[in-house]
């Protein structure tokens, strides 16, 4: 009995706590720009790990300590096989990109909140119009907001994304991990 007392005022005073800090609660639109770092493997080819600039949309709804949000990027990538036997896949750009639902748990601490984030979307990687798949895949995070008043809100992430698409015939297994920087307005 005392344990679920405990328990529960602790639960009480996280929210008293998170309720106070202003401009945690409602809906934001955001932008996002980084640096998307990608690794490419299919069977029997290696690759050299990729580094791109990303951007992206986000919007969502934040109530407390928890957030959903939608969530869209897009980087391009260029493929180069580490044997020369693949040259096929040599100096190809992949266009690469994620939309999806992102789920956040913000931890109740005042003007920083930092927080953990899972998501679940659609992956699409292209080389041209004619060499493209989408595939769903899941993401997995870590971020911090920095809220600037009650309206405006700067954030950085780094999520791993993993998605196994299929492009012209062959199982091009993407490893991606992407930090990036951006900025919310709550509404």
């Amino acid at each position: 009995m005392k344990r679920r007392t405990l328990v529960l005022a602790f639960l009480l005073m996280s929210l008293i706590v998170t309720g106070r800090v202003r401009g945690q609660t409602g809906f934001f639109l955001g932008i996002q720009a980084g640096y998307s770092a990608q690794k490419p493997s299919l069977k029997n080819i290696e690759f050299s790990t990729d580094t791109s600039y990303l951007y992206g949309l986000r919007a969502g709804f934040k109530f407390l300590m928890l957030g959903i949000e939608v969530n869209y990027f897009q980087a391009a990538h260029n493929l180069d096989p580490k044997e020369m036997l693949a040259l096929n896949w040599s100096e190809k750009q992949l266009d690469y990109s994620y939309l999806g639902l992102n789920l956040k748990y913000f931890f109740p601490v005042l003007v920083i909140h930092p927080y953990v984030t899972v998501g679940y979307g659609n992956y699409k990687a292209a080389f041209d119009v004619s060499a493209e798949d989408r595939k769903r895949g899941f993401n997995a995070g870590l971020g911090v907001e920095l809220h600037l008043g009650g309206k405006v809100s700067l954030l950085a992430e780094g999520k791993y994304h993993r998605a196994t698409l299929d492009i012209e015939g062959e199982e091009l297994k993407l490893g991606d991990f992407t930090l990036s920087g951006g900025l919310n307005i709550y509404f």
